[in-house]
């Protein structure tokens, strides 16, 4: 389902009804079509810019794998076999040293909002590093990914630390691994379409996912019970990048009219993607799942995690041999205790105050061209 090319990009530029040069663009996707991110976050995010270009700037999306994988999606948008798309910073750390952190800050991130507003200004404003990442690849990114908060999910129940000790549990990242050793489970390093298999298999006992992806990823039938008490934040995914030079041949106005959508999107994409869909499957599976809290020991647990992982950080950066690695990662900490501190009370529940905190502290810092 390619379209022409036009250079080293996949870019078809057709002509409207209007007189003026309309642009289809393939977006390419390893998430599932079925996935609440798709369904809620990026399809009506694509479908916003055709509206905000009046129709010129135009997607057609090839999602569920079809044409990029979630690993091969970074080179893909790069090489130009798509022209934007999606991709998770974390599967490249070589390519991407400085930028894959942001798929590291989970442990610093419990409130939806706050982390997609803290992960957005750590990257765009606060991480020159991370973007030149991007420009040597040839990616333009338009904004980062947060969700909701990970949930403890089990295929036999569990309700405390103590019934959690011992057991396996797919991971996704590094600081869930982290977490599930401070609490003395064995974590096992699990790819997201492979977390169903696992649990039914009998690989893994457990998973740390957000409660959305439960129906996102076809868990209904096989886990029994979940701790809801949040479990850090998954960031550091692109929902949207661009082949540069499938951005570039984009008009200045139209850059600038999807531009001035991501206050807006960065709201709206967490509330739609992953915070009304959690309530919703909830709702929808209350009577066959056992949704419970979790205990005291489990709190006490994540509070001495959280107070760790700068340094977990640190070491990161170390390893990975990034200069000035320690203020980077103090940056970025102080970033995050801002807008779950300092900033959360001013914007939550205000969808217009939000929007107009992201606007000053992330989208008027940065040049999307450069």
């Amino acid at each position: 389902m390619l379209v022409r090319t036009l250079g080293a990009v996949g870019l078809a530029a057709l002509v409207s009804a209007s007189g003026a040069q309309a642009q289809d663009f393939t977006y390419g996707s390893g998430v599932p079509e079925r996935s609440s991110a798709n369904g809620f976050g990026v399809l009506p995010l694509l479908d916003r810019i055709t509206e905000a270009t009046g129709g010129e700037v135009t997607f057609t999306p090839i999602l569920g794998g079809q044409l990029v994988s979630i690993p091969n999606a970074l080179a893909g948008i790069s090489d130009g076999v798509v022209d934007s798309g999606f991709f998770i910073t974390q599967f490249h750390p070589a390519e991407l040293p400085h930028a894959s952190l942001m798929s590291e800050v989970t442990g610093l991130a419990t409130d939806p909002y706050a982390t997609i507003g803290a992960l957005n200004e750590a990257f765009f404003v606060a991480c020159e590093a991370c973007r030149e990442d991007f420009r040597e690849m040839g990616v333009v990114p338009v904004l980062m990914q947060s969700a909701t908060p990970l949930t403890m999910q089990c295929s036999e129940p569990a309700s405390s630390q103590a019934d959690l000790e011992g057991r396996r549990v797919s991971t996704i990242g590094a600081p869930e691994m982290r977490w599930a050793e401070a609490i003395g489970m064995t974590p096992v390093r699990t790819s997201i379409t492979d977390i169903l298999p696992a649990l039914q298999l009998g690989q893994t006992d457990c998973t740390l996912i957000g409660t959305a992806w439960i129906r996102s990823y076809g868990l209904e039938d096989t886990v029994e019970s979940v701790i809801e008490m949040p479990q850090g934040i998954i960031s550091g995914a692109v929902p949207l990048a661009f082949n540069a030079v499938s951005w570039e041949a984009i008009s200045p106005e139209n850059q600038a009219a999807i531009i001035d959508l991501m206050p807006a999107t960065l709201w709206d994409y967490v509330t739609d993607a992953y915070v009304t869909v959690d309530a919703d499957v909830k709702d929808a599976l209350s009577d066959q799942i056992r949704f419970v809290p979790g205990d005291a020991a489990l709190t006490d647990a994540w509070s001495a995690f959280q107070a760790a992982e700068p340094a977990a950080l640190v070491a990161l950066t170390e390893r990975r041999n990034i200069e000035n690695g320690d203020a980077l990662v103090a940056e970025i900490v102080e970033i995050f205790r801002v807008w779950h501190e300092d900033l959360l009370p001013q914007f939550e529940g205000d969808r217009a105050a939000f929007e107009r905190i992201a606007q000053e502290r992330i989208f008027d810092h940065y040049d999307f061209g450069s």
